[in-house]
C-alpha cells in the first residue's frame, strides 16, 4: 500500500514539473499571438517610401480594367465583322472579297465534300453552314460601311474614346448641377418617403435599401478618411506610373508560378511519407530500457493521497452549438478582415488573417487546418455566391412555378433572405460544383427579368423563346468569379487553391461538348435533346438559336479562314504561333485545377468509409472529371479561327483564371468589395 501511495505521489510531482515547464511556454505563445494584433494598426499605415516601391496596382483598378478589356475582347475581335472573316485593317474590296473565299471554302455546303474528302454528315453540314451564314452576313455588313470608301480601317480606337465620353458627360452633368439642384433632389426624396407616394410596401422597401447603400457608402468614406488626401493623391500617381508594369508581370507570371508551387507540395507530401514510416520502424525497434532494481523509499504517509479526481481523464467536452448571431458576426469579421471583431471566436480558422507582402509569400500561404479554412471561408461566402449566381435564373422559376414574376426589390428582398435562412451550409466542393452547374445553365436557361415581364403581361397563346446572347452581365459574371476566387483566398488563408472561374469554365466546357458532332450523332442524345426540349415546350418555353450558339471551328470546317487572330497579325504564320502560345498559356491554370482536384480525390479515398468522406470523394472525383473533360475539349478546339458565341464566352470565363490568379494575390477584403458586390447585383 505505501508502494502504491509512492507511485501515485510521483505521477503527481511529475505532472506538477509538467505543468510548470508548460506554464512558460503558454505565456510566450499567448505573447506572441497578441504581439501582432497590437502591431496590426501600426503596420497597416504605409510611409510615403512604399507609395514608389515595385507594386501592382490596386486590386480594384484590375477588376473594372478587366471589364473593360473583356468588353473590347467580345465586341472587336470576336463580334466585329473584320474579326469574322480575319480582315487586317485597312480593308479593301479586293481584300474583302478574298477573304470571303478563302473562308467559303470550308464552310459552304457544296465545298465541304472537296475539304473533308467524304460525305459531311448532317451535323457538320449544319456548323458549316452557320459559319458561313456568319461570314455572309459580315461582309454586307462591311460592303454597307464601305460604301463611298475606298479604305477603311476595322478599328480606331471607338471603345476608348466611347469610356472617355462617358466620363465627360457624366462630368459635365456633376458641374452643371448646383447645390439648391441637389438639395431638391434630397428634398423630394425625403417628401415621397414621408408621403407614402409609391405606397407603404414599397417605400418601407425603399427604406432598407437606402440604409444598406448608406452603411456601405460610410464604411467606404471611413477608408478614404484614414489614407488621408496626400496619401490618396500620391498613391493615384504612383498607380498610373509604375504600377502596370508589376501588375502585367503578375498577370503572366503567375500561372506557372502556381504550377511549380503545386509540384513542390507534391514532392515534399512524397518525401514526409517514407521519413513517416522510417521514424515508425526506429522507435518500434528501439531496445526497452533495463529495469531499474527496486530503490527503498523513505515513507509517504505524511503526503496528501492522490484521488482518483486528480487523475486526467481526457474526457472529450461536447462543442457547443454556435448561435445564428455569432455565426453572423464570424462570418463578416472573415468578410471584412476584421481581427478586432473576431477577438472572441475560439476557432483559430475563422478569425481573419492579414494576407502577407510579395508574390511568392501569398502563393505559398498555407493554413495548418485547410479543410476547416476551406469551410470557414465557404461559410462565409455561400451568401455572395448564390446571391449573384441565381440571379439570372430564378425569374425564370419564378414565372413557371408561380405564373408571373413579382416586382424587383421585393423579390429581391424576400430571394435574399430565403438563401441566407433557408438553404442549408453547403461545403466547398459544393460551391464549385455550384459554379459548374450554373456554368452550363448560364447560357441555356438565363433570361432577364424585363424580358420575362413582358412575356407574363401578355394576352393570348404565350411561348417565351429563350436565345442567349453576348452581353455586358457575361463580361461581369467573369469578373464575379475572379473577385469571388480573390475573396475565398483572403478568408481560407489558401494561397493556391482551385480556381473558381476555372470550375465555371468546365460547366461551359461540358455544354459545348453536349454540342459537339460526334456526341450529337448519338441515337440516346437525339432522344433526350427531344424529351427536354419537349419538356420546355410544354411549360411554354422555346430554346431559339442554339445550335447557332455552339458553332465551333475545327476538323476541316471553318478553320480555314476568319478569326481575331489573323485580323490582329495578319500573316498566317504568326497568327498560327499566337494562337498556340495563348492556348498553351490559358491552358495552364485549368491543368492545375485538375491536378489540384485529382489530388483531393486520392486524399478523399484514402479516407473512405468515414463520416461524409464519402460525399467529399464524389464531389471532387466530378469536379476531377470535368476538369479533364476541359482539357481535352480545349486542346482540340482551334482559335485560329471563328468561332460561336459560346466558345468566345468560354475563352473570357478562361482568361477570368489567370484574372482570378492576379487577384488572389490582393486582399480584397472591406468596404471596397462590398460596394463592388453591390453593383455586381445591381447590373447582372
Amino acid at each position: 500500500h505505501i508502494d502504491s501511495l509512492d507511485l501515485r505521489c510521483r505521477m503527481t510531482d511529475s505532472e506538477t514539473k509538467t505543468k510548470a515547464s508548460k506554464a512558460p511556454d503558454e505565456a510566450e505563445a499567448r505573447k506572441s499571438e497578441e504581439e501582432p494584433q497590437e502591431a496590426a494598426p501600426v503596420a497597416a499605415q504605409k510611409s510615403l517610401k512604399e507609395y514608389f516601391s515595385w507594386r501592382p496596382v490596386p486590386w480594384w483598378v484590375c477588376f473594372f480594367l478587366g471589364i473593360f478589356l473583356l468588353t473590347k475582347f467580345q465586341v472587336v475581335y470576336n463580334d466585329s465583322p473584320c474579326a469574322v472573316l480575319g480582315l487586317q485593317g485597312p480593308v479593301t474590296s479586293s481584300g474583302l472579297n478574298k477573304a470571303f473565299r478563302e473562308l467559303s471554302k470550308c464552310t459552304h455546303p457544296d465545298r465541304l465534300r472537296g475539304r473533308l474528302k467524304r460525305s459531311p454528315s448532317k451535323e457538320e453540314s449544319r456548323r458549316g453552314e452557320i459559319i458561313f451564314n456568319r461570314a455572309s452576313a459580315a461582309k454586307d455588313e462591311l460592303f454597307k460601311t464601305q460604301k463611298n470608301k475606298k479604305v477603311m480601317q476595322c478599328y480606331q480606337g471607338e471603345m476608348e474614346m466611347a469610356v472617355l465620353l462617358l466620363f465627360q458627360q457624366v462630368g459635365r452633368i456633376f458641374v452643371s448641377l448646383g447645390i439648391e439642384d441637389y438639395m431638391g433632389f434630397f428634398w423630394e426624396l425625403v417628401w415621397n418617403l414621408i408621403t407614402f407616394e409609391a405606397g407603404i410596401l414599397n417605400t418601407l422597401l425603399c427604406l432598407l435599401w437606402l440604409s444598406f447603400v448608406y452603411k456601405i457608402l460610410r464604411q467606404f468614406g471611413g477608408y478614404l478618411w484614414r489614407m488621408g488626401i496626400l496619401r490618396f493623391a500620391l498613391g493615384f500617381v504612383t498607380t498610373v506610373v509604375i504600377g502596370p508594369f508589376p501588375t502585367l508581370f503578375n498577370f503572366l507570371a503567375l500561372p506557372l508560378i502556381r504550377i511549380y508551387v503545386f509540384a513542390q507540395s507534391l514532392v515534399a507530401e512524397n518525401r514526409s511519407e517514407p521519413d513517416e514510416t522510417a521514424a515508425v520502424g526506429a522507435t518500434s525497434t528501439q531496445e526497452e530500457p533495463e529495469p531499474q532494481p527496486n530503490v527503498h523509499h523513505p515513507s509517504t504517509a505524511a503526503v496528501k493521497v492522490a484521488t482518483d479526481k486528480d487523475v486526467p481523464r481526457n474526457l472529450r467536452q461536447r462543442k457547443k452549438k454556435e448561435t445564428d448571431e455569432a455565426k453572423e458576426a464570424r462570418n463578416k469579421a472573415l468578410l471584412n478582415g476584421d481581427v478586432q471583431a473576431a477577438s472572441g471566436t475560439e476557432d483559430a480558422n475563422a478569425k481573419p488573417k492579414p494576407v502577407p507582402e510579395g508574390l511568392w509569400q501569398v502563393v505559398t500561404w498555407g493554413n495548418k487546418e485547410p479543410v476547416k479554412a476551406r469551410q470557414a471561408a465557404a461559410s462565409a461566402m455561400q451568401f455572395d455566391i448564390l446571391l449573384i449566381l441565381t440571379k439570372p435564373v430564378i425569374p425564370l422559376i419564378m414565372l413557371v412555378a408561380l405564373g408571373q414574376v413579382w416586382n424587383g426589390l421585393f423579390s429581391s428582398l424576400f430571394i435574399g433572405h430565403a438563401l441566407r435562412k433557408w438553404v442549408p451550409q453547403m461545403s466547398y466542393e459544393a460551391h464549385h460544383l455550384l459554379c459548374a452547374l450554373f456554368g452550363t445553365l448560364h447560357t441555356l436557361l438565363g433570361v432577364s427579368a424585363s424580358k420575362l415581364e413582358d412575356y407574363a403581361n401578355r394576352e393570348g397563346s404565350k411561348i417565351l423563346h429563350l436565345a442567349w446572347a453576348w452581353s455586358f452581365k457575361d463580361v461581369l459574371s467573369v469578373m464575379h468569379m475572379c473577385q469571388l476566387g480573390a475573396a475565398v483566398t483572403a478568408m481560407s488563408a489558401l494561397g493556391n487553391e482551385p480556381s473558381y472561374a476555372a470550375s465555371f469554365a468546365s460547366g461551359i466546357a461540358l455544354r459545348i461538348a453536349v454540342g459537339q458532332d460526334a456526341f450529337r450523332g448519338l441515337g440516346f442524345v437525339h432522344a433526350l435533346a427531344d424529351y427536354f426540349q419537349g419538356t420546355l415546350k410544354d411549360l411554354g418555353i422555346s430554346l431559339d438559336a442554339a445550335d447557332e450558339v455552339v458553332a465551333y471551328s475545327g476538323g476541316g470546317i471553318g478553320d480555314c479562314g476568319g478569326g481575331p487572330f489573323r485580323m490582329l497579325f495578319g500573316d498566317e504564320t504568326y497568327a498560327t504561333i499566337a494562337a498556340t502560345v495563348l492556348k498553351a498559356w490559358l491552358l495552364l491554370l485549368p491543368v492545375l485545377s485538375t491536378a489540384q482536384w485529382f489530388q483531393r480525390t486520392c486524399q478523399a479515398g484514402r479516407l473512405l468509409g468515414k463520416r461524409w468522406k464519402f460525399t467529399r470523394f464524389v464531389q471532387r472525383l466530378i469536379l476531377f472529371l470535368l476538369g479533364v473533360l476541359q482539357i481535352c475539349l480545349f486542346a482540340s478546339s482551334e482559335l485560329n479561327a471563328s468561332n460561336g458565341a459560346l466558345i468566345n464566352y468560354w475563352l473570357a470565363m478562361l482568361f477570368g483564371c489567370a484574372g482570378e490568379s492576379l487577384m488572389s494575390t490582393y486582399d480584397i477584403r472591406g468596404p471596397v468589395r462590398q460596394i463592388i458586390f453591390l453593383l455586381l447585383f445591381l447590373f447582372m
